[in-house]
């Protein structure tokens, strides 16, 4: 019964999806930029604050892609590190392992679509901060930063019912 509940441990490897890959490099572009957009507002502001944002997301962004690179081991040796219970049941149930490592290949494309919105979220925080201090009043960014973080849960949560609908078959 054990061994039902889980994912076999002999997964079929898959690169990365298209869309995945895209993801990470969008990603990763928007945590530069971020980057970028503090220095401009350090030149006329000098506040080192506004680096706090992009050091943050930047660190969670390459926890995320040392995750993504290193998917198929981290599994085989901790498999209890990626709890996602109902969706690991269903693919468990899967008698080969090609559906297996699809599903886990398309886990790992919300992931990377994570860090694509981190990236995002990293450049809208640290422009709504550069111009809270330039001008001295509450940015309306931050509205729009929050309305970001919700639709990446939702998000986060119909792709994950969808893989789960997908391998319920």
């Amino acid at each position: 019964m054990r061994n039902r509940l889980m994912v076999s441990k002999a997964l079929k490897r898959y690169g990365l999806e298209s869309a995945a890959k895209t993801l990470i490099a969008v990603g990763l572009l928007l945590i530069i930029f971020s980057w970028f957009v503090g220095v401009y507002y350090f030149g006329s502001t000098g506040k080192i604050t506004l680096f706090i944002a992009p050091l943050i997301f930047t660190c969670v962004s390459a926890a995320l892609l040392l995750m993504i690179r290193y998917r198929y081991a981290i599994f085989e040796k901790y498999p209890y590190l990626m709890n996602l219970p109902s969706l690991f049941y269903r693919i468990g149930e899967q008698k080969g392992t090609n559906n297996q490592g699809i599903a886990f290949s398309m886990i790992f494309t919300v992931h990377a679509l994570v860090m694509a919105v981190i990236g995002f979220l990293s450049l809208l925080l640290t422009v709504s901060i550069g111009s809270s201090i330039q001008s001295r009043a509450a940015s309306p960014l931050l509205y729009v930063y929050l309305g970001t973080a919700a639709i990446l849960v939702v998000s986060v949560l119909l792709l994950y019912r969808r893989i789960y609908i997908r391998f319920a078959k």
